[in-house]
C-alpha cells in the first residue's frame, strides 16, 4: 500500500500565508493638499522622510496642490511613524525653455525653499496606521 505524502501541505499554506501578506510592507496610504496663504502650490516634489531612515515617500503637486506620496514605483505609501517633510520646486520644460512662466510666483519658490533641507524643514508629521489625508499649510 502506497502512503500518501502530507509534506507539501505544510510548505503551500507557509507559501499562501506569506504571499497573502500585502500590507507586510510597512506602508499606508497618504494623499494631501499643499497650499500656501490658502491658495493651491502647484509643481512641488512633496518628500516624507521617515526619521528612522527608511527609504523617504514622495508626491508631486498638481495645479490645485493636490498629491498622492508612493514609496516606489511600484508601492504607493508612506511608512508609519514619524516625518520631515521637504519641498522642491520643479521647474517644467516650458517654464525652463521660456514658452510658459513659473507655475509658482518668485515669493512662492522662496517659501518652498525654506523647506529644501530635511535637517533645517520644520515640517513634522505623524503617519499613522490605516493612512490618512495631510494638508500642508505653508506659512
Amino acid at each position: 500500500m502506497k502512503q500518501k505524502s502530507w509534506r507539501p501541505l505544510p510548505l503551500l499554506v507557509l507559501l499562501l500565508a506569506i504571499g497573502g501578506c500585502g500590507s507586510g510592507s510597512g506602508l499606508v496610504n497618504v494623499q494631501g493638499r499643499l497650499t500656501y496663504k490658502g491658495q493651491p502650490v502647484p509643481s512641488t516634489y512633496v518628500l516624507f522622510c521617515p526619521e528612522d531612515g527608511k527609504r523617504a515617500s514622495r508626491g508631486m503637486t498638481d495645479d490645485d496642490g493636490s498629491f498622492t506620496l508612493a514609496n516606489s514605483r511600484d508601492d504607493m505609501g508612506v511608512f508609519i511613524g514619524r516625518h520631515t517633510v521637504v519641498l522642491k520646486y520643479k521647474v517644467g520644460a516650458e517654464e525652463e525653455t521660456h514658452q510658459t512662466g513659473p507655475k509658482a510666483s518668485k515669493e512662492l519658490r522662496d517659501i518652498i525653499a525654506k523647506y529644501a533641507d530635511q535637517k533645517t524643514s520644520t515640517l513634522k508629521y505623524e503617519v499613522k496606521h490605516g493612512g490618512q489625508t495631510i494638508d500642508i499649510n505653508l506659512e
